[in-house]
């Protein structure tokens, strides 16, 4: 810890807003997907996001499951702003924008299923445990003493549950391991900051950001599973294991630099450990995904 002239400690202090979701492709894989924005920061950001959708005349929705399967007329203007958004992404957001995945491998020998009585008992956990790998991966290198996050959950996603004690649980959960988990990495000696979090539920339709880590999420979801017919999901997937392709090279070696502005992780391997040598369905395919070219319209 740093200290004044006069030996005082300095408290670097961050505030982050993260940005939750989650998707259940298949039942073998279980994906939370978290975007961390700098307050200081957020305002930027959105008004990039706002300006790819001026340029497409594009006011609604941008939803991974719902893109057309064409990114040209007039129904494609969607599939644009999607791709317009990943192109930015890619080019400039991530410097302000930190993307975390875990992808939860519920067929592996690991997986204790009798630990999840409840479906809601497995996605809190595993929320959690992102939660605290995103703060040590991206933020962990920035040395913060303390930090005040403020996260953000889709208010449709948690009333569409089927049991109600879910949302109160996720509420109260998050906020609470969140603060126990920076308690015990302290406790055991690791360089981990003071957490503080208070949870908040939006519509996801007025938020751009909760929108942009659906698409994240869903574009790695896609490079993970492979299970998509539509052409501009199936291109939105190969850009993401494209990035994936950089991460195995050194950090001075990637072409998009995207060490630890996005990560890809899993859980559990045969040994009850994470890992990060994810199988994807998807090849990266032509490098000239990553130049993206401009769709016909």
């Amino acid at each position: 810890m740093q200290r004044d002239l006069w030996g005082n400690p300095l408290i670097k202090c961050g505030e982050f807003f993260v940005y939750h979701d989650e998707s259940v492709p298949t039942k073998r894989w279980l994906l939370i997907g978290l975007l961390f924005v700098d307050s200081q920061r957020q305002t930027s950001v959105e008004q990039v996001l706002r300006y790819h959708r001026y340029q497409e005349s594009y006011t609604g929705e941008v939803h991974f499951s719902e893109l057309p399967g064409s990114f040209g007329g007039v129904y494609g203007a969607k599939a644009r702003v999607a791709l317009r958004w990943m192109r930015t992404y890619q080019e400039t957001l991530k410097e302000d924008a930190f993307f975390t995945a875990l992808a939860v491998d519920r067929h592996s020998p690991a997986y204790e299923h009798r630990r999840f009585s409840k479906d809601f008992h497995a996605y809190n956990r595993f929320t959690a445990m992102a939660l605290r790998s995103g703060i040590a991966w991206h933020l962990g290198p920035r040395g913060f003493d303390e930090l005040k996050l403020t996260f953000v959950s889709d208010a449709k996603d948690r009333a569409s549950r089927p049991d109600r004690d879910t949302i109160d649980n996720f509420e109260d959960y998050i906020p609470y391991r969140a603060q126990l988990d920076s308690f015990l990495a302290q406790a055991s000696g690791k360089a981990y900051p003071r957490v503080s979090t208070k949870l908040e539920l939006r519509d996801s339709a007025e938020d751009d950001l909760l929108q942009l880590t659906d698409l994240l999420l869903g574009a790695t979801q896609e490079a993970l599973v492979g299970s998509c017919s539509r052409r501009t999901k199936r291109h939105l997937g190969q850009i993401v294991a494209s990035w994936c392709r950089e991460l195995k090279k050194p950090p001075w070696e990637q072409n998009p630099r995207m060490h630890r502005r996005f990560d890809l992780w899993a859980f559990p391997d045969s040994n009850g450990r994470p890992y990060r040598e994810v199988p994807l369905a998807l090849d990266p395919g032509d490098r000239q995904l990553l130049m993206f070219p401009e769709p016909k319209r």
